[in-house]
């Protein structure tokens, strides 16, 4: 890529909820029209989130540029743009990293074992928490956590994974239990539904529930996200970066949950929106407005430039 715009800035990357929607889950017309004038300017784009590809809808894509990257899954699943060196034109990813069946198998067994005590989170119980996560004898929630398994077509729940948690997903495959589940293809995440807010105390102790075998992160709501060693945003970050011949340092990325702060951490410039939880922004070079006040329309506007009429 030739030099351009942007202070020698190269590639933005962003994370999609709570930093490039807004709180009604769009991309506003403002957001939509700054990532076109930096597409414009010779800044190569990518969409960098925790959803899996098939519950990203149509309506938002649709107001990305056609050269964006996307990485899904927190980073394991990565689809190049069309016409990109490697894309095939069928829809494929690119990338694909994830956890083995037989890893997938051991973190369930070691998720259950923090539901029989091993593990325990005392902190507030919030709403759509699994049967049983009453407050035991000594004031803290006493369980079950319980797990799905994020594939690349589909999301397997496995009982007592609560339902209301995954109304609104596409492909869902509802199980009793991981007895007999038969997996022919990577795990890219697990989700951990502990039935409280997922702060970093909360993701603190799943980490400490699942050992060396996964990386625990969050991005907001009820769910601890587990992710390969070695994996995550910053990994497909480094991956759209050798792609495109940019070196981390000439990318900017901006996110506001705690799965964002390894890609904020690699990027040479790392952006939060104001609605992000004090570690992240504490964390950031550059605090931007909030999602809600078009965080991602100004940081182009920090780089390019305020537009001109």
């Amino acid at each position: 890529m030739s030099t351009v715009a942007g202070g020698g800035h190269r590639l933005l990357a962003c994370d999609l909820d709570g930093t490039l929607l807004d709180s009604g889950g769009r991309v506003t017309d403002a957001v939509a029209a700054a990532l076109a004038r930096a597409r414009d300017a010779g800044i190569a784009l990518a969409v960098i989130t925790a959803r899996p590809r098939r519950d990203v809808d149509a309506a938002i894509s649709a107001r990305v540029p056609d050269s964006a990257y996307w990485a899904y899954s927190n980073g394991a699943v990565i689809h190049c743009p069309e016409g990109a060196d490697g894309a095939d034109g069928a829809g494929a990813p690119q990338r694909v990293v994830g956890f083995a069946p037989d890893q997938v198998a051991r973190i369930v067994e070691a998720v259950g074992g923090a539901v029989r005590g091993v593990v325990r989170a005392a902190v507030p119980a919030v709403p759509g928490a699994a049967p049983g996560a009453a407050p035991g004898a000594d004031g803290e929630p006493g369980g079950p956590w319980s797990c799905a398994l994020d594939l690349v077509d589909r999301t397997v729940t496995i009982d007592p994974f609560p339902r209301q948690a995954s109304r609104h997903w596409n492909h869902v495959e509802r199980r009793a239990s991981a007895a007999g589940l038969v997996l022919d293809q990577p795990v890219p995440k697990v989700l951990v539904h502990t039935g409280t807010v997922c702060d970093a105390a909360v993701v603190a102790r799943v980490q400490r529930a699942v050992g060396a075998q996964a990386v625990a992160t969050a991005s907001g709501g009820a769910f601890v996200e587990l992710v390969p060693p070695g994996t995550g945003k910053s990994e497909a970050l480094k991956w759209i970066c050798a792609r495109l011949a940019v070196d981390p340092s000439a990318a900017v990325a901006v996110g506001d949950g705690l799965n964002d702060l390894t890609m904020l951490d690699l990027a040479g410039l790392g952006a939060a929106p104001a609605n992000a939880p004090e570690q992240v922004r504490l964390a950031a070079d550059l605090v931007l407005p909030s999602n809600d006040e078009g965080a991602v329309a100004a940081l182009v506007a920090h780089l390019l430039g305020p537009v001109t009429s």
